[in-house]
């Protein structure tokens, strides 16, 4: 996995003479849409599956010149929104027991399956029946298009976002739930039809719905492009296919947003966004300490260290720190700059995040697992009404030399007001 990273890294030569020249008119479309044929269902005809428009929906729109922005709960690098949700459903009432694809900017469940005794859990290791089970997607022409090779990291931080986006929704309702990455992705793949150009990448399941086993999909899925057009990128999908790993762990007893108030989480979810320039005012430490509560600790469990500069966090020292340790003292308000593309955010806020790890196998997971973190960040920040954003885009070696690590570097998040 290793050899795919090192393709995708971004230095200084890079920098200096990659292309720049993006012509938005060739942008592909960055929602996926089947037939009107197909059954749909309002979300909120359904009381029990109100809660699901939290995930992925518009929460505002911006206009740039001629060209409107719909924003969503969940960020995306470059607001390409390569990830899709499928979602099976067992149970709701005056619903069809099948599996469903999630169009968030209609609001909408469209029925793309319906169940018998089959079902998606054939495909993992428990084969039990699930109440509710979320699978992420992601068509990845969408984000290569415009970021080529380097796509690859953004759709996996794309997918933990997107995680954050499910958790949190599920946290409203007070559902408990696993993260799984355990599942026969190429099967799967393969009987929705996919044909490479989309993929699965990881899933969430809910509480038991039958002690039954289910079996293989009876039928595949219709093929429906994801994109109004697609072209192959072989380097992304020897990627996906050397990802094709069942062993990392499943992760549950997530409780980060545990003890928030309903009323204050949704204000959260609704009001998020990416900051854009940052006013150099500081936060205070308790501010600091709320909002990384806890997050040292699990992605130390799955090995992801996190360094970060102090800018501008009061009562506490300025400088770079590693998981909490002062590593060492200073003011490293222009070298974050630096590090960050020169962009004048990762020097700017009060605090500038560095999400990585020296595992190299398990780059898939780890770096899906930044972004879930990152979109916990998000939410307390937004509670807190202290604004933040995600840098993708960072010069790899000067990083990995300024933090004196021979880590992966995945992600740069930036924290303050």
């Amino acid at each position: 996995m290793q050899k795919f990273y090192d393709k995708t890294d971004i230095n200084a030569k890079k920098y200096l003479t990659g292309s720049s020249f993006i012509d938005y008119r060739t942008q592909p479309r960055a929602f996926k849409k089947f037939p009107t044929f197909f059954l749909s269902y309002d979300l909120d005809e359904f009381e029990e599956l109100k809660f699901i428009k939290n995930i992925g929906k518009i929460t505002a729109s911006k206009t740039y010149g001629n060209v409107k922005v719909d924003l969503r709960a969940n960020p995306s690098a470059g607001g390409l929104y390569p990830s899709e949700i499928y979602i099976q459903l067992r149970g709701i009432k005056s619903l069809v027991n099948g599996i469903y694809h999630y169009e968030a900017l209609e609001n909408r469940l469209t029925l793309i399956h319906e169940l018998s005794n089959d079902g998606v859990e054939f495909y993992f290791e428990d084969k039990t029946q699930k109440k509710i089970i979320f699978l992420i997607s992601n068509a990845y022409f969408r984000s290569a298009w415009k970021y080529e090779k380097r796509a690859i990291r953004y759709i996996l931080l794309d997918s933990g976002h997107l995680l954050g986006s499910i958790y949190a929704a599920l946290e409203l309702e007070n559902l408990p739930f696993n993260i799984n990455f355990n599942f026969d992705k190429k099967s799967l793949n393969e009987d929705f039809s996919f044909d490479n150009f989309e993929a699965f990448y990881t899933s969430v399941f809910t509480q038991i719905h039958k002690e039954l086993e289910c079996k293989k999909l009876r039928t595949q899925i219709v093929n429906v492009c994801a994109c109004d057009y697609q072209l192959k990128e072989k380097f992304i999908e020897e990627f996906y296919e050397n990802s094709l790993k069942d062993d990392f762990p499943i992760v549950s007893n997530i409780e980060f947003l545990k003890g928030i108030k309903k009323e204050d989480l949704q204000k959260a979810i609704d009001t998020r966004r990416s900051i854009r320039a940052f006013k150099k005012e500081p936060i205070s430490k308790e501010e600091f300490l709320f909002i990384t509560k806890d997050i040292f600790e699990f992605a130390q469990k799955y090995e992801i260290e996190i360094y970060f500069i102090n800018n501008n966090i009061k009562e506490m020292k300025k400088g770079l720190y590693k998981n909490v340790e002062l590593q060492k003292e200073g003011d490293f308000k222009e070298i974050a700059t630096k590090l960050g593309l020169n962009q004048k955010l990762s020097g700017d806020s009060a605090v500038t995040l560095f999400f990585t790890s020296k595992n190299s196998e398990n780059i898939f997971y780890l770096y899906i697992l930044s972004g879930f973190i990152s979109q916990i960040l998000y939410l307390r920040s937004t509670l807190l009404n202290i604004s933040c954003s995600g840098l993708g885009a960072y010069f790899d070696d000067l990083s990995k030399e300024f933090l004196e690590t021979s880590n992966n570097i995945f992600y740069l998040f930036t924290i303050g007001k």
